[in-house]
């Protein structure tokens, strides 16, 4: 609201009470050229703009934010005379992912004088088969093996699977199994308003041969 004109004013078209208000025209930051707006009489304040829902901001908080796929991690891991890689019918097949790609997240989105951040946060890894089998699951982002290990032994965290089955009548004799990283979102506002979006879940994909142990060629 401007410095008041006096109530002789023709601005005020006779009215006694309210106020006057002044409306410049802006774009792109600046005045309008060649206007300097307009003065207008009401009776009660113009409404201040619309409240910005921070749930709104949250989301668009998300959509900036990067999300890491898996990477691939398997063992056994190698390459049968064909050149396809392979792993062995019911042996514990190890399956991660770099823990750089299974960190938490967190972006913030600002309007109208509010703000919201969302944090992400990865809480398990599944591992689709490819083969109908049953997705297994784990809670963090596995464990890569190393020789000290053993060949057959299963893995620490509890990311594996086991074929039952070689991949010989499956399309070009292989699989495709979907790693996936499921991730929560949660928000936090400057109003003090909190909430969740719906997960998320980022995946990859990995082509490889179930051979019999018996016919495995390694080099």
């Amino acid at each position: 609201m401007t410095v008041q004109p006096p109530l002789e004013s023709p601005v005020w078209g006779g009215q006694t009470d309210g106020a006057i208000y002044l409306c410049t025209f802006y774009t792109e930051g600046g005045a309008f050229p060649g206007t300097s707006g307009f003065s207008f009489w009401l009776a009660d304040p113009p409404a201040g703009p619309p409240a910005v829902d921070p749930a709104v901001l949250a989301a668009q908080a998300l959509q900036a934010l990067t999300i890491p796929i898996p990477t691939a991690g398997m063992y056994p891991a190698g390459e049968l005379d064909n050149g396809s890689p392979y792993t062995v019918v019911n042996a514990y097949t190890w399956f991660w992912t770099d823990p750089s790609s299974f960190q938490p997240l967190s972006a913030r989105a600002d309007a109208g004088g509010a703000w919201a951040q969302v944090e992400v946060v990865p809480t398990g890894l599944s591992f689709t088969p490819g083969d109908g089998g049953a997705v297994a699951m784990c809670a963090g982002p596995g464990t890569a093996w190393q020789p000290a290990d053993g060949v057959w032994a299963p893995s620490p965290s509890g990311c594996d699977y086991r074929y039952p089955h070689s991949s010989i009548r499956q399309p070009d004799g292989q699989v495709t199994a979907t790693y996936g990283i499921q991730w929560s979102v949660s928000w936090t506002a400057s109003t003090g308003a909190t909430g969740t979006l719906p997960q998320v879940t980022t995946t990859s994909n990995a082509t490889f041969a179930v051979a019999e142990a018996q016919s495995v060629v390694t080099r």
